[in-house]
């Protein structure tokens, strides 16, 4: 039973994470067909590298990183954003 437990919460997890980029997706692709974005940017690429950075931040925060330091990280995350 624990087995079942597990994987239902994993693939639970899976689903979420997924819709969650899927929404990003799509939210980037309104923005690349509105040119809040250039025509040139990858909008799963852009989903994925948010959601990347975005646990990499709660992992650092919840790690003890001080405000300032994940600043900084979201202030270099930014530096590499796609200007339109």
């Amino acid at each position: 039973m624990g087995i079942t437990r597990k994987s239902s919460a994993h693939d639970t997890l899976i689903a979420w994470h997924d819709d969650a980029r899927a929404r990003l997706r799509h939210r980037f692709q309104r923005a690349i067909d509105e040119g809040d974005l250039p025509s040139g940017a990858d909008p799963e690429l852009l989903a994925r590298y948010v959601m990347t950075v975005a646990n990499g931040i709660a992992v650092q925060a919840a790690g003890g990183a001080t405000r300032s330091e994940l600043q900084q990280v979201a202030d270099a995350a930014l530096r590499n954003w796609p200007s339109a």
